[in-house]
């Protein structure tokens, strides 16, 4: 993953989110020489109309009266909302090319947007989408990260990079690191790809350690910082004996970091960890950009 030339998918909605997600996107595009697709999914169910159906208090002939004013509604609701999306687009695509991005493209959808990206990511190598959407923020919930967000990090097959309301080239990056395979999958992608090239990088590994665990650990931690620095990168290590969540969310708040790397398996421990109530809380104190790579 995190070739060169493979379509990156930018999720973008009409929240304050969608200039992170494009700053992405063109800083992504810029790094990996590859095509730009702005996607624009419109919920079906927040098109319906929000009044209450009364057709079953009236008579025949006013229920169908009734279901036909609904009927042209919703239809109404439809095409202004289409219309508002490709606007919207195409506003997107001005700015875009105003930094400098050439090669893109924009589709604009309907359904739900876990579903869309799920049929869509198998062609893309990135997927950029927003910490929050335009429901969680209207919502009032200033430093979560939206359900759907949640659903997208477990479920798309690709990397996916998790922007905030604006975007800022990464110069000093964290990677979360356990040793394990999908934290060394990361490390293997983050070196072989020209994403993060010549980034300062700084390995943390948290959590237990003593006799035979802790050698282990060293010998992952070594070979980490090997292959790193092998490929050109300037990197420092850390070992911090707390619990990964705490050593995490700690360092982000004293150290300077532009970009968060965690990297998620089917099985590993990592996993689990990121379905936990800690992980929602380093994202809410991190307030960085995150790349989750499988």
């Amino acid at each position: 993953m995190l070739d060169t030339h493979q379509k990156i998918i930018a999720t973008v909605d009409q929240s304050d989110h969608s200039e992170g997600v494009a700053g992405g996107a063109i800083w992504a595009a810029s790094r990996l020489n590859a095509p730009v697709e702005f996607l624009h999914v419109l919920d079906r169910h927040l098109e319906r109309a929000e009044s209450e159906d009364h057709s079953g208090a009236l008579g025949m002939d006013a229920q169908e009266t009734l279901l036909e004013s609904l009927s042209q509604e919703d239809a109404s609701r439809s095409k202004m909302a289409r219309e508002q999306g490709r606007l919207f687009l195409n506003k997107l695509r001005g700015h875009a090319a105003a930094q400098g991005l050439a090669n893109m493209d924009t589709r604009l959808r309907h359904g739900r947007l876990t579903e869309t990206l799920l049929e869509l990511a198998p062609t893309a190598g990135l997927v950029v989408i927003g910490r929050q959407g335009e429901t969680t923020i209207k919502a009032g919930q200033a430093t979560a990260v939206s359900r759907t967000v949640n659903e997208l990090i477990h479920a798309l097959p690709v990397p996916v990079l998790l922007n905030l309301k604006t975007f800022t080239p990464p110069k000093h990056v964290l990677v979360a690191f356990d040793g394990r395979r999908a934290t060394r999958d990361a490390v293997r992608a983050i070196a072989t790809s020209p994403l993060l090239a010549g980034q300062s990088i700084h390995l943390l590994m948290a959590g237990r350690t003593g006799g035979g665990l802790q050698r282990d650990q060293d010998k992952q931690l070594e070979w980490a910082h090997t292959l790193l620095t092998a490929n050109g990168f300037s990197v420092t290590t850390e070992r911090k004996p707390l619990e990964a969540a705490i050593a995490i969310a700690g360092h982000l708040r004293t150290q300077p970091v532009d970009l968060l790397v965690m990297g998620v398996g089917k099985r590993s421990a990592i996993r689990q960890w990121f379905r936990s109530s800690d992980t929602a809380e380093i994202l809410r104190v991190s307030q960085v950009a995150t790349l989750i790579v499988r």
